[in-house]
Parts: structure tokens; sequence; C-alpha cells
């Protein structure tokens, strides 16, 4: 049996996350907690396998309940209430979320990834994200490869060449790292970041890595690597007028 812990201050949500998961029949639960000024104590003594936990809650947040760990012995699900510019620094982070209201089907699929031991729940991954406010976006992305997590700061990626189901990531010192996430996800977590412009069906560009732009129907920009990308005739214009000329 999984051993849990859950941890929200709506005591409705938490009665239904509790439902779903004694449903699954793979779940004990170890304690529920409604004030999350009990959930460190309540963690360190029952040393669950996995902990749930709401972001936004009054006393201590979810990120600061968490930050009171040197490291974890137990894995982390996030709760929460849609909100655009958390989500995003979840998902930039390879942070594992339950969105409210929660599913039976999620409950399942976060269950799978447990038991294959692909969540991922890692200190400095959570202290990027607690440290993420506003609609600022945070310079560090994790990305999830086949040995772990790699983290990378965006102003070092030239940009990201996507291919079907995964994303190669190609940096300033010429490494490359294959995610297998579509360009897509990276556009939306990327979507409010000044540095990053889709150019087409299949890039991402960091603005800051440009060396040249080639006119064209809808033009060619050659990066600072001397990679050449074309630009959508419906893009061109975008393109064009985030740059001054003289």
């Amino acid at each position: 049996m999984i051993k849990a812990i859950l941890i929200d201050d709506e005591k409705h949500c938490l009665i239904t996350l509790e439902h779903l998961l004694k449903a699954t029949g793979e779940v004990e639960i170890l304690r529920v907690i409604q004030r999350s000024s009990e959930a460190e104590q309540a963690i360190r003594e029952l040393q669950p396998d996995l902990v749930f936990i709401d972001i936004e809650m009054p006393e201590l947040n979810g990120f600061e309940v968490l930050d009171r760990f040197e490291s974890f012995s137990f894995k982390v699900v996030f709760t929460t209430a849609y909100d655009q510019y958390a989500i995003k620094a979840l998902k930039m982070n390879a942070l594992d979320y339950l969105l409210k209201p929660i599913s039976a089907e999620d409950v399942e699929l976060v269950l799978e990834k447990f038991k294959a031991n692909r969540i991922e729940s890692g200190k400095n991954q959570i202290s990027n994200v607690y440290k993420f406010s506003g609609d600022n976006i945070q310079d560090t992305i994790a990305l999830s490869v086949q040995e772990g997590l790699i983290f990378v700061k965006l102003d070092e990626v030239l940009y990201i060449e996507g291919g079907g189901s995964y994303s190669t990531i190609v940096m300033k010192n010429n490494e490359q790292h294959i995610v297998s996430k579509n360009l897509s996800l990276f556009e939306e977590v990327l979507t409010d970041h000044p540095l990053f412009f889709r150019s087409g069906k299949s890039f991402l560009v960091n603005l800051r890595h440009i060396k040249q732009y080639i006119r064209g129907v809808g033009g060619e920009i050659v990066m600072s690597d001397g990679k050449n990308i074309s630009i959508s005739r419906g893009k061109k214009q975008e393109f064009l007028s985030l740059f001054h000329k003289v």
C-alpha cells in the first residue's frame, strides 16, 4: 500500500481526494490535515511515501511547508485550482500536480507515475517554484531526461526544435538535450517570457541569440551558432515588430 498524507485547507477538497484515493485500493491515508501549520510534524512523524499538498493555504502555503525540509524522503503532488502562472512554474520544474476539481482518472495517472518512479520532487525544483511570484517567470527550467533532471538557464538556450512528441533544446555551449515533450508545451510554459518567439511550426528561438535576418516571403533568421531557421509568413510582421530598425 502507498502511504499518503493529504494537506488542504478546504474540507470538501480533502473529502473528495480521500474518497478517490481510497477507491483505488492502493493507498493508505495516514493523516488528513486542514491546518498547514500541522503538516511538517505529521510528515516527519508518519514518514509517508506520498504527500498531496494544496498550494494556496492560510498560515503556510504548500511551498512554505516543504521549504522546511532539507531533503525529501517522500514524493510530492501539488493540488491546485487553475492558476496559469503557478501551473507554468510547476511544468517548468517538472513537478506533478492535480488540477481541481480532481477526477478519478487524474488520481489513477498520478499513482501509475508513482509506482513507475516517475514523480520528481527535488528540493531545487520546489525551491524554484517557491521563488516564482506574480507573472514573472523564473530563469531556470528543469528538463526531464532519461538520466533524471537537468537544470538549464533560459538565457543560455539558443532555440528549441520540436519533432513530434519530442523536443531538442540546443544550448549556447553546443550541448543538446532531447526531452519527451512536444514544442507546444514549451510554448505554453514560455509564452510570457520575453526571450522566446515561436518562429513557425518547429522552432522556439531565443531572441538574444539571433545574429541575422534574411528577407523573404516569411524570411529566415540566422542564429549565433549558424543555424538557419525559417519564419512562417504569418509570423513575419510579429517578429519584425519586436526590433527597432535604424
